[in-house]
């Protein structure tokens, strides 16, 4: 892996941005939409090796990238699959498939191909691939990877697991025709979404002016309700659970996912409201938050110490103390098991199985997630 990145001259695929911020740890915005929204961009260094270790390409390996922007990652599986190996990278606007040919010709990389097409239908001119790797937030596994994934072959995508934006990068394996599983412990990341065929729209309720409640539409929320609930009075729960910055419990926010009976949200809070201690969610889970008629109540934490925090729940509606409570004893079963951090995920194929109740339904794939 190292040796890829000291080959691949990262400053040739960013035109015009100074060397220090082409070589730090952070996402550089390549494109944006006229209302000033992220389009395409070059993620962190420190991502993209972590989504490389994931997919584990190897020599003579035929890999379709989905999501070329700079070509910067194409440029490293085409590294990484030397000798003998072959990468399809697709784009979908054709100024960025453009300019990653462009910098791909410059540097020498001639075993890439750029594509400019819908990413979510792949490019079955050149699979079966080996790996698949996708470098947009996906809603969907879709149909087209399915097809075009060899048998044993594996894909590694951004998956948003839930409709308020909860998203966990996962390396499945194909195990069946019909079944894709992860085993190792994801990558919490954040991505600009797909566009395309597979676009998906997202839904919240507005809390305040610089508050949002991020939701799945399909649980039928009483938005006007939600709208009142930062009204009512603050109300505090706090659990004993003592948690370190050190501790590896990233994935206590999809733990809750699948375990809450109430329905599931994440919290949008901007420097004002939280500054002014309207709403104050722990930042480690993004808001993670449960909610029924016009109350929530969220994932928070008050520090012990440099670094040490407890661990709690912040309720707000006319049903504070039942949410309030519900959420801590979640906080307290997942103690209790020794704060599982390693989900197994199943994706099945569409129509290959019947959903059970916690299921993940898409249009392409159904998933099931346990820890």
């Amino acid at each position: 892996m190292a040796h890829a990145f000291r080959a691949v001259p990262r400053e040739q695929f960013l035109p015009g941005v100074d060397l220090d911020t082409v070589y730090t740890r952070r996402q550089i915005v390549t494109k944006r939409d006229p209302s000033g929204a992220a389009l395409s961009s070059a993620s962190s260094p420190s991502l993209v090796a972590d989504m490389l270790e994931q997919l584990a390409p190897q020599p003579g390996h035929r890999v379709l990238e989905v999501g070329a922007a700079t070509g910067i990652n194409a440029a490293l599986l085409a590294e990484l699959t030397s000798p003998g190996g072959t990468v399809v990278t697709i784009e979908l606007d054709q100024d960025l498939a453009d300019g990653a040919t462009a910098s791909l010709d410059r540097t020498g990389y001639d075993t890439v191909t750029v594509v400019c097409g819908d990413g979510a239908l792949g490019d079955p001119d050149h699979a079966p691939y080996d790996r698949v790797i996708v470098t947009a937030g996906a809603w969907d596994i879709a149909a087209d990877w399915w097809e075009q994934l060899a048998d044993h072959g594996r894909i590694v995508v951004p998956l948003r697991v839930h409709e308020s934006g909860l998203t966990r990068c996962f390396a499945f394996d194909r195990t069946s025709p019909h079944q894709l599983v992860s085993t190792t412990t994801p990558l919490v990341c954040g991505f600009v979404p797909m566009r395309g065929s597979t676009e998906h729209t997202d839904h919240h309720v507005r809390l305040d002016t610089d508050v949002v409640l991020k939701l799945d539409a399909t649980d039928q929320p009483d938005r006007v309700a939600l709208a009142d609930a930062l009204s009512h009075p603050r109300l505090e729960r706090w659990t004993g659970i003592q948690i370190s910055d050190a501790d590896p419990i990233g994935h206590l926010d999809l733990w809750l996912l699948v375990h809450a009976s109430r329905p599931f949200g994440r919290l949008g809070v901007g420097d004002t409201a939280r500054t002014s201690g309207l709403v104050t969610p722990a930042y480690r889970w993004a808001g993670a938050a449960i909610y029924h008629g016009g109350t929530i109540a969220y994932l928070a934490f008050q520090e012990t110490g440099v670094g040490h925090h407890e661990l709690g729940a912040i309720a707000h509606g006319p049903d504070a103390t039942t949410l309030a409570t519900e959420l801590t004893n979640l906080l307290d079963q997942w103690d209790e098991a020794n704060r599982p951090n390693q989900p197994t995920v199943t994706a099945h194929r569409a129509g290959t199985r019947p959903a059970d109740h916690g299921d993940i339904s898409r249009s392409d794939t159904t998933l099931t997630i346990s820890f």
